[in-house]
């Protein structure tokens, strides 16, 4: 028999003390030798069905079948002496390591008095390597890699391993267009070997583009599964949300003011997690989306919090007419950020958990947070507004006094949305990654609104790590690489974006059109 043949059969998983049915019943075969994509929206089990295989989850019901036999994995010990690995969302890496000292840690060859035997590892990954594409310097420190690389190293950790069958969670989620696709043919070369391999993704051009077959969990059951090639777009879609998802409207040509841009920068400079920004310029006007692509840690973050006063800098900003003050005071900022959001600003920030939302409260006061300073005597009408924003963006919540930590991320973003949209009039919206972690469906509502704020006349700045969604979006699109904008790109007759040359400048910080 094929080593590399996965069956799951009637997997059910509760999570104690809720008894929610994270999956219920689920029950699916896979093949060996081929890439699987595993499909669903946020919450659907994913990645709980995963970590089963992988031994990090166990099922309160149900068995797993690898190569014929049932395996019970007490710990993903038991599941990498099986053969299988997983590379998680976040990697599980140590920067001041070398590459193959990171991929011999716990697994270590050895000389005499327990010295590492470097060379004997090196050797024997060689000889394993089944693709080329895989090489890496192996004594270079794995904190000087890019993110590909560094999920390279992951990749060669279950080969070292001899793992057969390879799981990935999300694995293009932050990479670049080149990334991806010299991804994609390491996976290809994985899988000419025989190894099986199962992507947990969201991305479904991908999918049609690289996997073998599909397979989709919807609230924890299984609701379809079958080949690519025998398989539409909207069937997937359908399998995933449970009905068709309508194409955005068409984008309503707009006259752009340039003469009163919303935002105005020149020569922002500021300090950054790796580096600084260097001397930025740029302007964003009425009626036009600017999208700001980049790998994660570009700088983005620190342009956003520049912008609204959060950060000290230098160099002139000017948001909605406002100055912003370059210098860092508590107080100033807190006056600064109020003022914007009563000239018109509503923010989405990029981490909704800790920026966006108080996750220990209600629905109710989530939607006015910020924006409902009067008496608590006011509650109806704060009650009131938050069913009207509920309604208005589909917020899904079994009562408006829920928590908000108890909603799905989708859920908990179009929360965010509604009240930055609908509180008051709005003139610049700053989305900085509005559909991180979210479902297909919240997805197109979102983008929906994006472009209806744009229809409206609002200037509109949205940063994401998502080229399909900035292309999607964007009638001009920026794009950050160390620190400095390395292209700048239009939309040009509305045929759309050169995704290799944006890709360049991602990576490479090669310069577009201007």
């Amino acid at each position: 028999m094929q080593t590399g043949r996965v069956e799951f059969q009637n997997i059910t998983r509760i999570c104690e003390p809720s008894k929610y049915r994270a999956l219920d019943g689920v029950s699916a075969k896979f093949e060996a030798g081929q890439i699987h994509a595993v499909l669903g929206e946020n919450g659907a089990g994913k990645s709980t069905l995963m970590k089963i295989l992988f031994g990090l989850v166990r099922p309160n019901e149900g068995t797993v079948h690898v190569n014929g036999s049932v395996a019970k994995f007490a710990s993903p010990t038991d599941a990498i002496r099986t053969g299988l690995g997983m590379v998680q969302q976040h990697f599980s890496l140590v920067e001041t390591l070398s590459v193959i000292d990171n991929i011999m840690l716990g697994h270590e060859s050895t000389l005499g008095g327990g010295r590492l035997d470097r060379a004997r590892a090196i050797q024997e990954l060689e000889e394993a390597l089944p693709s080329e594409d895989l090489r890496l310097d192996w004594n270079r420190l794995v904190g000087e890699l890019s993110i590909g690389e560094q999920q390279r190293v992951e990749i060669l950790k279950l080969i070292a391993r001899k793992a057969q069958i390879l799981v990935l969670d999300e694995p293009t989620a932050v990479l670049s267009p080149r990334e991806i696709e010299s991804l994609f043919k390491i996976l290809k070369d994985l899988k000419a070997r025989g190894r099986t391999v199962f992507v947990i993704t969201h991305k479904l051009s991908e999918v049609f583009d690289h996997c073998d077959t599909w397979m989709v969990l919807r609230a924890g059951k299984f609701v379809g599964s079958g080949e690519i090639a025998k398989t539409t777009r909207s069937e997937i879609v359908r399998a995933m949300v449970g009905a068709d998802v309508p194409p955005l409207a068409d984008r309503v040509k707009m006259q752009v003011d340039l003469a009163k841009p919303a935002i105005r920068v020149s020569n922002l400079s500021a300090e950054t997690s790796s580096g600084r920004l260097g001397a930025l310029k740029f302007s964003v006007h009425p009626g036009e989306i600017v999208g700001i692509a980049g790998v994660d840690g570009s700088g983005q973050t620190e342009l956003v919090n520049s912008l609204i006063g959060i950060q000290s800098f230098s160099g002139e900003v000017e948001v909605l007419g406002n100055r912003v003050e370059g210098t860092f005071d508590e107080t100033q900022a807190s006056n600064c950020l109020a003022g914007l959001l009563a000239s018109g600003l509503a923010l989405v920030s990029e981490d909704r958990h800790h920026q966006g939302l108080w996750m220990d409260q209600s629905v109710w006061l989530n939607a006015n947070l910020g924006y409902k300073n009067e008496s608590w005597l006011h509650l109806g009408d704060w009650a009131t507004e938050a069913e009207r924003f509920a309604r208005e963006y589909d917020v899904r919540a079994p009562g408006l006094g829920t928590e908000v930590r108890n909603l799905s991320g989708g859920n908990q973003q179009k929360l965010i949305f509604a009240r930055e949209m609908m509180s008051r009039p709005v003139k610049l919206l700053i989305a900085h990654q509005p559909t991180r972690g979210v479902d297909l469906a919240a997805v197109q509502l979102i983008h929906g609104k994006i472009l209806a704020a744009r229809a409206a006349g609002a200037a509109v700045l949205v940063i994401s790590s998502e080229l399909d969604e900035l292309f999607a979006l964007s009638d001009r699109l920026l794009v950050m690489a160390g620190g400095v904008f390395s292209g700048e790109f239009f939309r040009e007759g509305g045929d759309g974006f050169d995704r290799d040359r944006v890709g360049d400048a991602m990576i490479l910080g090669k310069r577009g059109s201007t």
